[in-house]
């Protein structure tokens, strides 16, 4: 563990910290999360023309989702549009239920990018982790559309941004979530078996090197996209636990549930502490449907939830280790509140 990130175990200085990442953790200290903070590619599953598509639609939509779903995980990951103050105000969003949301502006730009939108690092105006930490957020997640073998300003840039946002968060008591996202360029077609090792290649090493500057859990793609070769995924998710000296959790990036589920089964042999997916769960349930095939889509959704849990449990890696308590004394003692705060405050 870095000194920038979060200790594995609490200290009096990291109490607010591990406070808030309890909350979007189960008891075992495994995440579940379900992300519902999509933007365009959330109105695309109403209408490819997303400009027809209205902000009640959506809103309306997601706090179904958020609704049926929370219930079913430890976390909900949402968006300040569409979901984030609807949740709360309405009760859709319990309040036993961890709240996390991004801290990046995505632009969203399909004749221009292969991955839908513009992957230079932006940071979303007026949403920032003393903001977040003002409105009852429990952590702060970033997205880094990043490559290792990137023009080296541009790596070093985003390593930048990543450590200031951590300070940032850390000195209002926000756990930081970093998300790397690989990204092919022009040339590049993943059939390739040399461009799928850059893209292994670069998940492993992204996992290491957004840790290291302060990001407190990594969400990282699964490194391989051939699910067949069962022995190669395993090498692989142990080499993602050995370069990440911290909890990491995988995100479902596109794929179907049946292949998350897979990628979660092996990954939990292997240090993972959870998951936070999006479309693989609640895909089904999204767009311009009746009453009963959105019913029917969030039920559905809820069992993958709970296969999931069923898929981590007794196993992966708790993302936070209580201290005993017969040590509480020793760890946080008579005086800790006058003196003890938050790394970087």
């Amino acid at each position: 563990m870095t000194a920038l990130s979060i200790p594995h175990v609490p200290t009096a200085e990291t109490v607010g910290l591990h406070r808030r990442l309890a909350r979007i953790c189960d008891a075992a200290g495994l995440i579940r999360t379900i992300a519902i903070d999509h933007p365009d590619t959330y109105l695309l599953l109403f209408d490819d023309d997303v400009s027809s598509v209205t902000f009640e639609e959506v809103v309306e939509s997601k706090l179904e989702m958020i609704a049926e779903l929370s219930r079913h995980a430890t976390s909900v990951l949402a968006d300040p549009v569409w979901s984030f103050g609807q949740a709360v105000v309405t009760g859709a969003l319990p309040g036993d239920v961890g709240l996390i949301s991004g801290l990046e502006d995505l632009y969203y730009t399909p004749a221009t990018s292969s991955v839908g939108f513009d992957t230079e690092l932006r940071l979303k105006q007026g949403w920032d982790p003393a903001r977040l930490s003002a409105l009852g957020a429990d952590a702060a997640k970033l997205v880094v559309f990043h490559r290792e073998d990137a023009d080296p300003a541009v790596v070093a840039h985003q390593h930048e941004v990543v450590a200031q946002a951590a300070q940032d968060c850390h000195a209002v008591g926000l756990p930081l979530i970093v998300e790397p996202l690989w990204f092919p360029v022009d040339g590049e077609s993943l059939d390739d078996p040399a461009v799928r090792d850059r893209r292994r290649s670069s998940v492993l090493a992204s996992a290491r090197s957004f840790h290291d500057v302060g990001a407190d859990i990594m969400k990282v793609e699964f490194p391989l996209l051939d699910l067949t070769d069962r022995d190669a995924c395993h090498a692989a998710c142990a080499e993602l636990d050995a370069a990440v000296d911290g909890p990491w959790v995988l995100l479902s990036a596109g794929v179907t549930f049946e292949g998350f589920r897979t990628q979660v089964d092996v990954a939990a042999d292997h240090g993972c502490s959870g998951f936070m997916a999006g479309r693989a769960i609640w895909g089904d349930a999204v767009g311009r449907l009746d009453a009963g095939q959105r019913a029917a889509g969030a039920a559905l959704a809820a069992r993958r939830l709970d296969e999931l849990a069923e898929v981590l449990e007794g196993r992966g890696a708790p993302a936070w280790t209580p201290v005993p308590m017969a040590d509480a004394v020793s760890v946080v003692g008579e005086t800790w509140y006058r003196t003890s705060g938050t790394p970087g405050a």
